[in-house]
């Protein structure tokens, strides 16, 4: 399993935390939960482009995602 560094304003991590807390769950458990759902309902899109194109094509459109996580702060995750 890795380990995934997300920056959120500190009222929204307040809510998830009192939300997780009345649930009986923890916050990472609410966000596993979420990114489940996300890829569920975008698992067509991507499947459609993929069909269409070939594996470089489909890393090319998710580049600038990952550009995020390239900064110096992140740096430590890297060997994880």
């Amino acid at each position: 399993m890795s380990v995934m560094s997300v920056r959120i304003a500190d009222d929204k991590r307040h809510a998830l935390k009192v939300i997780a807390s009345i649930e009986g769950k923890t916050m990472g458990n609410i966000i596993s939960e979420l990114i489940d759902e996300y890829i569920r309902i975008n698992r067509t899109r991507i499947n459609q482009i993929a069909e269409k194109s070939d594996l470089k094509d489909i890393m090319a459109l998710s580049e600038s995602s990952f550009m995020e996580w390239d900064n110096d702060e992140d740096e430590i995750y890297n060997d994880l």
